[in-house]
């Protein structure tokens, strides 16, 4: 037997060795393949430098002839003039015919252009002064023979490599230029047969780094640029090299030599295709690395062979010693008790750590079984039958009782069987004991616990279900035998099917098959809703709270039940009370849409006439009571205005829109639109803006100046005498993000607020003066608009008032840092009276049904220059405009045979030009939502009635200036407001 350290020695020896004679084999394939792979590459410069070196010389020798020629003609230029014997030209022609590689001789005049050529075909003359082998000699005296790029013949139309030299007059000025075409594809077939590699490549280029020459060459790939290559790049600094390489114009890798010619400007590169080249290399390579893998596994396979049998000779001997050791301990350590008895059944031998002691504390030899036992009520029917298996001399097993120890009462489990001696004759029993105590301790617990939970599971209001992995139920408390009409008797055993309608038990069986393939995964826990089919057959909606667990191999899963008849009584309930509310909202926005139209319409009439009428015919007293007419008409649409504001709230209609704004511009521009109406009462009106207010933000400036319009209103209306002022200035420090609050407050000296009336001031339709015998006028929607514009753009409202002394009205806007500035337009709308730049004399089509608002609109027009023509419907409209043209269209939205929007769909599908002449919307709708629909409809704007001479004259320029300027913008700021929405004043 091999002792332990023996066998770690051996081992270590082994795998030593084995790793010294792995790494020698592997250090031997590496250097072999180094060695071969820089021998390959030694013999892939060599080849490749010949090769270059044999087209270098090849490319010489061709140059060289060619250059012989042309000198020998420039020579009998210089003599002869540019008139050359036949003899000559014969001579030429036949070493063109003669020469593969030379394709034209030819003469080029000072001018450029072609004079003397050895093709055969019939000659007309060619100017090549824009070759850049013409030119040179043009502008360069000094330049002798001349390489050119690869050009295509414009007479010929084939590749040619140009030899140029300069061809001068006895008196040595410019007469010309000799030019020698060389065939590059010749060379590449040349170059073809050197090469020998169907990835191989020999090639002639410039050092320019221009494509001349190359084996398979193509019309692509002639005159190719490149002197970014790493070839061109290395030429720059020697006259030959090697290098590997990867092709710019194929993308092959090659082992490339190149050579740059001693006597021309040119570099010829021979290369051989890297993969073809070596592939005998890689293969020897790839040899030695197997062999070596091959030898090291061999090697460990023999080092593991041989450990493993030093081990196995090794745990023999410790697996023989540790037997024999480990059943000494058992013996002497065992936590159970062995035991014997007589052939009277009393105990004659007992050996453990647990043995059973009698009261007295000794060992109970000589006693029987029964007396050491304590007994338990009721168990004498299990005593007896163990006694009769003693006298039947059976063994037997587990039989469980409890006996005192020295830890106490435990419980024990013995087995034993009956001895015989040799003659056959009973001497007693022999056995072991095991020690059960925690086990039954355990089974009790499980027992007290499953009566607790039975007895809560029975006692629990809320009905729940058990089912194992196949749906089969296996617990149904009577909640739930209340719930569903059926008795646990009924339904436990069986499978939930008969719990549920046909087409949802179909489903819950294929998911609970699912469960069990591991298709999908069982749920932990979750809520769900179902119907569920009591006993009597109808069916009612439930919600079922799961939970999932595993006990063993098994699936099971708990469901609480809940009846939501109720619930869903409610929800019907509340969707009905929800569908009742959204119809009346409906209903409401119909109605005062349907009284805006109603209204706006005969108040375009009073408006309108009042404005004709007005004149410098009048007296005072005409003039006044005209005035007074006028502001009850506008005071009239400020009503309509706040309801309409108020249900555009109310839908969510309203948006805010930042912008970006001059702060005190527009704190100008509302402080000079409200000055008039200050004068007028005799009151100061005065603007306080506190230092360090930005001078620029961003924030929806149209919503701002509205608030600030209708507070400074109200100041002006409620005050007699003194001033308003209205300030500006920050209400706290910047925030992180750079936004910032700005607070406004309106101040007057006007008559107060009683201080009961302040909490309510910013309710709907609510005033401080409510009685009968009020003195000022107002629907009370005002501050309430204001404070929901407030809340939308992210500030707060208030007031704080003296009755008798003055109110301040205030309010904050949250304010972002605005772009840098760049020219704005004016913010504030034509002050009444003054008109926007417009055009004159055009010529105006009006679609109206309401007769006085037709003859209205007609008498503005025509007071402005314009040359209007009135139609009452919308197909009378579509006709005019397919009979003649128009310069712009004004379309009333409702009218009878064809309404506005049908007319305007009509006229964008006739063809040019009627298709794209402006349409404005008139119209009495101003709900939200309408100027979209408009707009979509295909209307270029939207003005809504009474209409505003300055209005409709403003929207007549905008509208025509933007047809004739098509590129003009499309859009506006927020803080210039269209046409569209300019109010009445």
């Amino acid at each position: 037997m091999i002792p332990r350290r023996q066998h770690r020695n051996f081992s270590i020896a082994v795998w030593m060795a084995t790793l010294v004679m792995t790494a020698a084999l592997w250090m031997a394939a590496l250097m072999l393949a180094h060695h071969d792979g820089e021998e390959a590459m030694e013999r892939a410069e060599r080849d490749t430098g010949n090769l270059a070196r044999v087209v270098a010389e090849h490319t010489t020798r061709a140059i060289a002839e060619a250059d012989q020629i042309m000198l020998f003609l420039s020579d009998e230029f210089h003599d002869h003039g540019p008139m050359l014997g036949e003899d000559v030209e014969w001579l030429f022609r036949r070493a063109v015919h003669r020469s593969n590689l030379l394709m034209q001789i030819a003469i080029v005049n000072e001018n450029g252009d072609l004079a003397h050529t050895t093709v055969e075909e019939p000659f007309r003359i060619v100017n090549l002064a824009d070759r850049e082998h013409v030119r040179i000699h043009m502008e360069h005296p000094n330049v002798g023979l001349f390489i050119g790029k690869p050009v295509e013949g414009r007479m010929s139309g084939k590749w040619a490599i140009p030899l140029t030299r300069r061809l001068t007059r006895a008196d040595g000025s410019f007469a010309g230029v000799m030019m020698a075409l060389l065939d590059p594809f010749y060379l590449s077939r040349t170059l073809d047969i050197l090469d020998g590699d169907t990835e191989g490549m020999v090639s002639i280029a410039g050092k320019d780094g221009i494509l001349r020459a190359r084996s398979r060459l193509t019309d692509k790939i002639i005159g190719r640029d490149l002197s970014a290559s790493a070839t061109l790049v290395m030429s720059r600094r020697q006259n030959e090299g090697f290098l590997r390489t990867t092709s710019a114009i194929d993308g092959v890798v090659r082992l490339q030599s190149f050579r740059v010619l001693e006597d021309y400007p040119l570099l010829v590169t021979a290369a051989y295709g890297e993969r073809a080249f070596l592939v005998e290399t890689k293969h020897n390579q790839r040899l030695y690395m197997m062999s070596a893998a091959a030898s090291t596994l061999g090697l460990f396979g023999l080092a593991l062979l041989a450990t493993r049998q030093s081990a196995r000779l090794a745990a023999a001997g410790r697996s023989l010693m540790d037997s024999e050791q480990r059943f000494r301990d058992q013996a002497e350590t065992a936590s159970d008790w062995f035991w014997e008895t007589d052939a009277d059944l009393r105990f004659s031998r007992l050996i453990g750590p647990l043995v059973p002691q009698t009261d007295r504390g000794s060992v109970p030899l000589g006693m029987r079984r029964d007396e050491v036992a304590f007994r338990e009520s009721g168990d004498e029917a299990k005593w007896a039958e163990h006694q009769r298996q003693l006298d039947r001399r059976e063994p037997f097993r587990n039989f469980r009782y409890q006996v005192m120890t020295d830890n106490g009462l435990r419980y024990v489990s013995v087995s034993g069987r009956a001895v015989f001696d040799g003659d056959g004759v009973f001497t007693g029993y022999r056995g072991s004991a095991t020690d059960i105590t925690e086990r039954e301790l355990s089974a009790q617990r499980l027992q007290a616990s499953e009566a607790r939970y039975r007895a809560m599971f029975g006692a629990v209001a809320q009905p729940i279900i058990t089912i194992d992995e196949h749906g089969v139920v296996g617990a149904f408390n009577p909640a739930a035998e209340r719930l569903f009409g059926f008795g646990a008797a009924e339904v436990v055993g069986g499978t939930l099917r008969r719990l549920m309608p046909a087409e949802l038990a179909d489903i819950h069986d294929s998911r609970m098959e699912a469960y069990r393939t591991g298709k999908l995964e069982p749920p932990k826990s979750g809520v769900r809703e179902m119907r569920g089919l009591r006993k009597d057959g109808s069916e009612f909606p439930v919600e079922v709270t799961l939970a999932g667990w595993r006990e063993g191999e098994r699936q099971y899963f708990t469901g609480a039940m809940r009846d939501i008849t109720a619930q869903r009584e409610i929800e019907a309930s509340l969707r009905r009370a929800k569908e009742a509310a959204d119809h009346a909202n409906r209903m409401k926005g119909e109605f005062l849409a349907t009284m805006s139209h109603e209204i706006r319409t005969p108040m375009n009439g009073v408006l309108g006439a009042l404005t004709l009428v007005d004149g410098p015919n009048l007296d005072q007293e005409q003039r006044r009571l005209l005035e007074v007419a006028r502001r009850s008409g506008n005071a009239l649409l400020t009503i309509l205005d706040d309801i309409l504001d108020l249900s555009k709230l109310e839908a969510g209609k309203v948006e805010v829109e930042p912008v970006d704004f001059d702060l005190r511009a527009m704190l100008e521009d509302t402080v000079a639109l409200l000055q008039p109406s200050a004068s007028g009462r005799g009151l100061g009106f005065s603007l306080d803006v506190a230092p360090g207010v930005p001078a620029r933000a961003r924030a929806d400036v149209r919503r701002i100046r509205q608030v600030l319009v209708n507070l400074i209103g109200n100041a002006l209306k409620f005050t007699h005498r003194g001033a308003v002022t209205l300030r500006a200035g920050l209400d706290e420090a910047p925030k992180p993000d750079g936004g910032f609050l700005l607070r406004f407050e309106v101040v007057d000296t006007g008559i107060g607020i009683p201080g009961d009336v302040l909490p309510t001031l910013f309710r709907r339709f609510t005033q401080a003066d409510g009685s009968i015998t009020r003195k000022f006028g107002g629907t009370g929607l005002g501050l309430a608009i204001s404070r929901e514009l407030v809340t939308l753009m992210n500030g707060r409202i208030g007031a704080v008032s003296i009755e008798g002394k003055g109110s301040t009205f205030w309010f904050t806007v949250l304010c972002h840092p605005a772009a840098a500035p760049e020219e704005v337009p004016s913010m504030a709308p034509s002050p009444p009276g003054i008109l926007a730049p417009s055009v004159n004399g055009l010529r105006v089509l009006i679609a109206e049904d309401n007769e006085i608002n037709r003859d209205i609109v007609v008498a503005m027009l025509r007071r402005a220059g314009h040359r209007p023509i009135a139609v009452p419907d919308g197909l009378q409209a579509v006709r005019a405009l397919e009979e003649e043209s128009f310069d712009i269209v004004l379309m009333d939205v409702q009218m009878p045979v064809m309404d506005g929007i049908t007319a305007t769909r009509h006229i964008r599908a006739m063809p040019e030009p009627a298709c794209g002449i402006p349409i404005v919307a008139l119209t009495g709708n101003a709900m939200p939502g309408n100027e979209t629909e408009y707009l979509a409809a295909g209307m270029n704007a939207y003005l809504s009635k009474p209409i505003v001479s300055a209005a409709l004259f403003r929207t007549l320029t905008e509208v025509a200036a933007s047809r004739r300027r098509p590129d003009a913008a499309s859009t506006h700021a927020e803080d210039a407001a269209p046409p569209a929405s300019v109010p009445a004043l």
